[in-house]
């Protein structure tokens, strides 16, 4: 069996809250191992082998999931501030190991899932799950019978300077100028294109649902933490 590298000892140990920090520490000649101060961050060692100031290092084997309902303004990159893991206070240890799985830009708003379980993440991000991701967006405009049926063939927009068509996505209306949007891909600001892409505007846009799993009852930066095993409905 491989051993881990060590710059993934000292992020699943909760140590460094990035990893950037995580690299400036090993490369600072605090982390040792058997005794040896080692600067490549991709050595590979076994945890009880390692120390951090002499100290033994201990991982965190606590797994938490949690459903956050992700205000406008926050990004869900660890970098940037105000991100969506500042509005948790949890153990530092376990605070320090948190991501998202997926993302969500800085405009919108709604469901996002934070955890410390990397094979959850892996499980949901594979792309052979087609897992569908719904939306509710607030246009400037009516939506006409052609660009909702562009929506449903596949939408051209611009992805990274190039062309690219979107797979079939599901719209339905649920207002004058309010549109219930499902997609299995997850592209930057994707439907905010796709909006644009058929004539309109999209002037706000809330995640409600990853699959089977929908948005919790809680108000706008709030959570509610929940089960592995809740997780599955996503999968439903």
């Amino acid at each position: 069996m491989n051993k881990p590298r060590l710059i993934q000892i000292i992020k699943r140990a909760g140590i460094a809250e990035t990893r950037e920090e995580a690299t400036k520490l090993i490369r600072s000649g605090r982390v040792k191992v058997n005794g040896n101060s080692v600067f490549d961050i991709y050595y590979q060692a076994r945890p009880n082998e390692v120390t951090i100031d002499g100290k033994p290092v201990k991982l965190v084997d606590k797994k938490v999931y949690f459903l956050l309902n992700k205000p406008k303004g926050y990004s869900c990159q660890k970098t940037e501030t105000p991100n969506v893991l500042s509005l948790f206070r949890l153990e530092p240890k376990i605070q320090n190991m948190l991501f998202t799985i997926g993302r969500l830009d800085v405009d919108t708003t709604g469901l996002i899932i934070v955890t410390n379980d990397g094979s959850i993440m892996h499980a949901i991000l594979k792309p052979e799950q087609n897992i569908w991701k719904t939306y509710i967006a607030a246009v400037d405009k009516i939506i006409y019978p052609d660009g909702l049926e562009k929506f449903k063939k596949g939408v051209k927009i611009e992805v990274d300077n190039r062309p690219y068509i979107c797979l079939p996505a599901k719209i339905e209306k649920k207002g004058q100028f309010e549109y219930e949007i499902k997609i299995k891909e997850g592209k930057k600001r994707q439907i905010r294109k796709m909006i644009e892409a058929v004539g309109a505007k999209c002037l706000t846009l809330k995640r409600t649902a990853i699959g089977g799993l929908f948005l919790p009852n809680v108000k706008e930066g709030m959570f509610k933490e929940v089960t592995k095993r809740d997780l599955e409905k996503i999968f439903q």
